[in-house]
């Protein structure tokens, strides 16, 4: 998903085809592709992501949405062939299939879209090679394999590895350096020191590194942040609330989200259960009661340990992804 510099929050589904819809008009010209039979190279390429694995539904629906829309041949082959060369290479494709079709609900032109896509792939593979290299530590093996426990389920191990994979390209795609996402992974074995943990766990605070700089993290604060719950034992929906209940804690009490985050990273650190932690940021408190030394808790400017949490009760829906256990 792309999403672009604005500060207006839009739903993170609709970045990344917000730009490019902007600057086009459907595409009207073109053949439409026939329903009795595909094209020989739509259908090759049909036929080679059923072979490689990929989901031939989906990009058959892709191909109805494509005629329906009155796109050519050759532009409906355009829009598959990254999904199928990504496919080819074991690598996930319901993602950039998704978008593709998300882009022609949008009816975003099919030159604006393909070069995208193929922008999309690259980060894709890019990915599969930052994950490839960070799975072989042996630091990093420790941290994530069950010790002593029944050897991981194939296919399992597949998803969680895709999931990692699409997880590192959204972030890039979402304006973090791949320096950035490489160094978060490889500060995680010397951080985190429960043993295991989960690698879905590991792509659920990827996802969630450019939401916090978004907010006003600094880098450093979001991967201390993000390590610290990892350790904690932070299920990927709690880790998933941290940075609406960072933004709402920003809300309530007027404090700079980077201290808000700082003292947040040494709740989680000192034992502060995953549930209190987030009651405490959606409320507009600093969790475990009070800022780390030296970060006042107030507006910028105001000496630290000057502010008091709001005296209003908890939300009318509390965070139901408190799962973490923090302190375990």
């Amino acid at each position: 998903m792309i999403r672009f510099s604005c500060p207006v929050r839009i739903r993170p589904d609709a970045w990344f085809w917000l730009g490019l819809a902007l600057l086009g008009t459907v595409l009207g010209a073109g053949i439409p592709c026939g329903a009795a039979a595909q094209p020989a190279d739509v259908q090759s390429l049909l036929d080679r992501g059923a072979t490689a694995g990929a989901d031939v539904e989906q990009m058959r629906t892709v191909v109805e949405r494509a005629r329906q829309a009155g796109l050519s041949n050759e532009a409906t082959a355009a829009l598959l062939d990254p999904a199928v060369a990504l496919a080819e290479q074991n690598l996930p494709t319901k993602p950039l299939l998704s978008k593709t079709l998300e882009g022609l609900a949008k009816q975003v032109p099919p030159s604006r879209m393909q070069p995208v896509l193929r922008q999309y792939r690259i980060y894709t593979e890019e990915a599969d090679q930052v994950v490839a290299q960070w799975t072989q530590r042996d630091r990093v093996r420790q941290m994530l394999d069950t010790e002593g426990g029944d050897p991981p389920v194939p296919t399992a191990q597949a998803d969680d590895r895709a999931r990692l994979v699409t997880a590192v390209t959204e972030t890039q795609q979402q304006g973090i350096p791949s320096g950035q996402v490489q160094s978060f992974l490889s500060g995680l074995p010397e951080g985190v020191k429960r043993r295991p943990v989960p690698m879905e766990e590991v792509a659920a605070a990827v996802n969630v590194l450019p939401d916090l700089p978004r907010n006003g993290a600094s880098p450093e604060t979001a991967t201390r942040l993000l390590t610290a719950a990892l350790d904690a034992g932070y299920d990927t929906e709690s880790l998933r609330q941290l940075p609406s209940a960072l933004q709402s804690a920003r809300q309530n009490s007027n404090r700079p989200i980077d201290a808000l985050a700082q003292g947040t990273a040494q709740a989680i650190a000192q034992g502060t259960p995953a549930t209190s932690v987030l009651q405490s940021l959606f409320q507009g408190s600093f969790p475990g009661g009070g800022p780390p030394a030296g970060v006042g808790n107030g507006p910028p400017g105001d000496p630290p340990g000057n502010g008091k949490p709001p005296d209003g009760g908890p939300p009318d829906n509390p965070p139901g992804g408190g799962n973490g256990n923090g302190g375990a």
